[in-house]
């Protein structure tokens, strides 16, 4: 038995999750739909070192994404604004990346999707490489790896329900945007159907940020299973670089001295007894 198998049995129950849910689905509750995305379907597939929530992502020049469905974090190394529950802003090189979900998507739900998608693709954050240890700890050695392409995030959408496959691929052909603000996969769940990025009509095992197509793929009963392995690939592959906190707080620091001795406020405390 390998863990794909194991994997495609577990799709089988979590169908059951969906047949439970339907009612709830279909009434609209954003709420609802998250709690039973994270709680029934990604939670129990992912190690805890990855977070689930939703929020919203900022990078060091200011610029913030759109609110963010579910943001798939670093929830050991992060650096984190907790708000409230399922809502936290992060430090763009926090993320991994997005999931859109859907109810039903047509026209206007896939335009969102790809907005949101795109608003945190667009963040600004330095590249990590392959000898990326820990979000903490890089190692180089004579300037080598020089790589710097092990952190794009991805985007993906997930849709319960949807207008047809073949009306979901107009939407796509009409799309101008750079692939590399593009889902890197759409998950057509009750067609059974997920649309994945290709190059060169090869499926790459992890996002990338210049494919050149997407491939269609029916998943028949198992669109769940592949999706969850779809998400594995994508953490497995990114390796996360902390955001450089310290010295901001440090600058903010110094500025508060600078402000209390202009103001004849500051106060040194000399030690006496120093070895």
């Amino acid at each position: 038995m390998d863990y794909y198998s194991a994997l495609k049995r577990s799709g089988k129950i979590l169908e059951g999750y969906f047949e439970q849910s339907k009612d709830v689905l279909h009434s609209g509750s954003k709420g609802t739909i998250r709690e039973n995305i994270i709680n029934k379907i990604i939670r129990p597939f992912l190690p805890m070192c990855y977070g689930i929530s939703g929020g919203e992502a900022f990078d060091k020049k200011g610029n913030v994404s759109k609110q963010l469905d579910l943001v798939v974090y670093d929830a050991i190394f992060s650096y984190l604004i907790p708000y409230m529950d399922n809502f936290i802003q992060f430090p763009c090189e926090s993320v991994y990346g997005n999931i859109e979900i859907k109810s039903y998507l047509d026209k206007n739900e896939f335009d969102k999707a790809i907005e949101n998608i795109a608003s945190l693709k667009k963040l600004e954050r330095k590249g990590t490489h392959s000898w990326t240890v820990t979000p903490l700890v890089n190692i180089t050695i004579n300037g080598l790896p020089n790589n710097s392409d092990r952190n794009p995030y991805f985007g993906i959408i997930f849709a319960y329900d949807s207008v047809e496959v073949s009306t979901v691929v107009s939407y796509i052909n009409e799309l101008t945007k750079s692939s590399s603000i593009l889902p890197n996969a759409i998950i057509l769940y009750s067609k059974h159907t997920i649309l994945i990025q290709t190059k060169s009509n090869v499926i790459e095992p992890f996002p990338i940020n210049d494919f050149n197509g997407y491939a269609i793929l029916d998943c028949g009963e198992d669109v769940l299973a592949i999706f969850i392995g779809i998400l594995i690939n994508f953490t497995r592959f990114i390796l996360l670089s902390a955001a450089e906190v310290t010295s901001a707080i440090n600058t903010e620091l110094n500025n508060i001295l600078d402000l209390n001795i202009k103001n004849g406020l500051a106060q040194n405390i000399l030690l006496n007894n120093v070895g």
